[in-house]
């Protein structure tokens, strides 16, 4: 019984991260997710290298524990540019506030709560992995974060962090360029499509 159970976990496991793995791919398949890179007269990286281990989720890209209903509260969070609602909450944008009800926007940041690093398997082809800033050659990297889906599974959210690296950038968190965040739908006849990006520069 226990080693079916075990048997079951590892099955389970390996669909979740199948369909996980499958984002990451269509997220590096696709030229334009990457224009960020061209941002101060750059030049689009032809290879992508990527970190060895995901991300953790930053959770207020989907909930704010602060009352964004209420006026005062929200303008105040408008005027400060570092706030996570200029910088990282998506429902700012009304097209996305309205296609993701409350539920979904709970779930989500629950997911993303929860969600732990996990080491990556070098079986993507696409890009390469590298095991630390230290080993990442002058350029662009990149690092991720698993995707996560809404319940229905009908949508998946990953977060890509652009780093850039040359002889003076002293460590990872002084080679931050820039988040990319990419929305995907599936679609009956077509799969996963992406229907949103979202580019901010770390200045």
């Amino acid at each position: 019984m226990r080693q079916f159970l075990v048997l079951l976990f590892l099955i389970i496991r390996s669909i979740c991260y199948s369909q996980e793995d499958l984002i990451i791919k269509l997220a590096f398949s696709d030229k334009s997710n990457f224009d960020i890179t061209q941002k101060f007269g750059h030049t689009r990286p032809k290879k992508y290298w990527v970190l060895n281990k995901t991300n953790s989720w930053n959770a207020t890209r989907f909930h704010l524990e602060e009352d964004i209903t209420n006026d005062s509260i929200r303008k105040e969070l408008e005027q400060d540019e570092h706030s996570a609602y200029n910088n990282t909450y998506l429902f700012t944008d009304s097209i996305l506030n309205q296609l993701f009800n409350e539920s979904q926007k709970r779930h989500l940041f629950h997911l993303a709560e929860a969600k732990q690093p996990r080491q990556l398997i070098d079986t993507f082809k696409i890009f390469s992995l590298i095991p630390s800033f230290e080993k990442a050659r002058n350029g662009f990297f990149f690092s991720i974060s698993d995707p996560i889906f809404t319940q229905d599974k009908q949508y998946a959210f990953i977060d890509i962090v652009t780093h850039r690296k040359d002889n003076e950038t002293e460590d990872l968190n002084s080679s931050y360029f820039g988040t990319t965040l990419l929305i995907f739908q599936h679609f009956r006849d077509k799969g996963w499509k992406r229907i949103k990006k979202v580019d901010r520069l770390i200045l």
